[in-house]
């Protein structure tokens, strides 16, 4: 019987499907070391935005409000808009939270979610001792995002739409 020559060996197969494994392994591992760092940024992204999203609603209607309203404090803000509606923004949990109490309601209903992860929120007033008669709100946010990395913001907000109001 003559043998011939044409093919690979069994050796030479064996040989060249380790090697594509090889090479398919460390193309692998570069793929997830690069999806590793995509989804960092993506949850650092995703904890940046969530939080400039709420403070740009947050300082729009601050500057259209008329008054920040008696029973704001440090964890809570309460303002009214001209109408005489209010519109609560408050920390649930990680969820910061705004309510509406529309003008001759007794109480404030509608609670949306405004950002989620956020770890502190709070607000300053220009006059601390009387929140009511301020003019300035300055509120302080810090998100957190899926690693457990923080994102702290800090914007200030004048009441452009000022009541007059007996107390004020």
């Amino acid at each position: 019987m003559k043998w011939r020559r044409a093919g690979f060996t069994l050796i030479e197969t064996v040989i060249a499907a380790s090697l594509m494994v090889l090479v398919l392994m460390a193309s692998l591992s570069i793929l997830q070391a690069g999806l590793k760092w995509w989804q960092r940024g993506w949850d650092r992204m995703d904890a940046q935005q969530n939080a400039r999203v709420a403070l740009m609603q947050m300082t729009r209607e601050i500057q259209a409000a008329g008054q920040v309203v008696s029973g704001s404090g440090r964890y809570t803000l309460i303002i009214a808009d001209a109408a005489g509606n209010q519109f609560k923004y408050e920390l649930s949990g990680s969820d910061l939270r705004r309510a509406v109490k529309n003008k001759g309601s007794l109480s404030f209903s509608g609670y949306n979610l405004l950002a989620y992860g956020v770890q502190t929120l709070e607000f300053f007033y220009d006059h601390p001792e009387a929140p009511e008669n301020s003019k300035i709100v300055t509120i302080h946010l810090v998100t957190r995002d899926a690693e457990g990395r923080n994102f702290d913001v800090t914007t200030a907000a004048a009441l452009r739409l000022r009541v007059m109001n007996p107390g004020g």
